[in-house]
This record gives structure tokens, C-alpha cells and sequence, in this order.
């Protein structure tokens, strides 16, 4: 009988451990004004992971969740929890979804996108269509990862973050 690879969720200043054979993914993401897509991606994760597959190894979601502290909505360690457990992954899957049209930027989740781009890290990327700065996350890719395929929907950003660290190789990490 085959065993069925385990995903585990590390939320939000939960305290984590990485295991040696565990593969990492951080969830990256609008987080405020908009709707719950970690929910959904991380039953996708579990469903996709656990299918058959040579890759049996254990997989870590790493899922930062809005901590509010203080009328500002800022929480500092909230901000250390999310850059250490950014650092500790090996792909970066970052979504961002349509939402509230008032504030729709995501403009941490921008500046983390254009930082892993930057670096040439692992990332999955997927944009929805009603996302309102959608053609200025394209432009910026064609940019800064030519060829990096962004996808419209979460469900094929998912596969394709399953697919890279399944592999072995790093297709979507930079060319040069």
C-alpha cells in the first residue's frame, strides 16, 4: 500500500520547524479586502499533493493570516513572522484576487512579488481577472521573468507551484 504524501498548514505566527525531507510553500497573497483564497488553495494543495505521484515527501503550507494589532491594522511581528517564513521556502506561490474595487492593490503582496522576481526564487504566479493592477503585474514580469507563465485562475497556480517542486528542477525560477 502506498502512502499518502501529509500537508501540513503553519499559520500566522504559529511557531514552525522546518523537517529536512519537507517542502515549503509560502502563500503569498492579497490578504486584506478580499476573499479567502488560502481556504481554497490549500484544499487544493492537499488534493493535488496527495495524488499519485513519485514525491511522497511531506509538504508545509506556509499560510500568514491578517493579525490585527492596533487601529492601524500594522503588526510588526506579524511582518518578521512572514519574512523569515518567506526566506525558509522553497517556492513562493503568490495570488492575487479580484476584491474590494476601494482598495484592491495588495501593495505588500506587490512589493514581495517584485522582490522574489527580482532574486530569481521559485514562484507560481497567478493573477484573477478582475484584479485592477493585473496588466501592471503582467508588464512587470514580461520584464523581470520572461517567459514565467501567470495564470488567471488559483486552481492552475496550485498545479503549477505542485508541478515545479514535484520535478525537481526549478522551471520558474529565473533564466539568467
Amino acid at each position: 500500500m502506498m502512502k499518502t504524501a501529509q500537508v501540513r498548514v503553519v499559520e500566522s505566527m504559529q511557531e514552525y520547524v522546518p523537517r529536512a525531507e519537507e517542502r515549503r510553500i509560502f502563500l503569498a497573497g492579497g490578504m486584506h479586502n478580499c476573499p479567502d483564497w488560502r481556504h481554497d488553495a490549500i484544499s487544493a494543495f492537499r488534493r493535488i499533493w496527495s495524488a499519485g505521484s513519485a514525491d511522497r515527501r511531506p509538504l508545509a503550507l506556509l499560510s500568514p493570516r491578517r493579525v490585527i494589532s492596533g487601529p492601524s491594522g500594522f503588526n510588526e511581528a506579524m511582518v518578521t513572522w512572514e519574512h523569515r517564513h518567506l526566506a525558509l521556502a522553497d517556492l513562493v506561490l503568490f495570488w492575487f484576487p479580484s476584491g474590494n474595487e476601494a482598495r484592491p492593490e495588495q501593495p505588500i503582496a506587490l512589493y514581495e512579488l517584485g522582490a522574489a522576481a527580482a532574486t530569481g526564487r521559485a514562484i507560481a504566479v497567478g493573477v484573477e481577472g478582475g484584479y485592477r493592477r493585473r496588466p501592471d503585474v503582467l508588464a512587470q514580469l514580461r520584464c523581470a521573468r520572461p517567459g514565467l507563465p501567470v495564470h488567471s485562475d488559483l486552481l492552475s497556480t496550485v498545479s503549477t507551484a505542485v508541478e515545479a517542486l514535484r520535478d525537481g528542477s526549478r522551471p520558474l525560477r529565473s533564466a539568467s
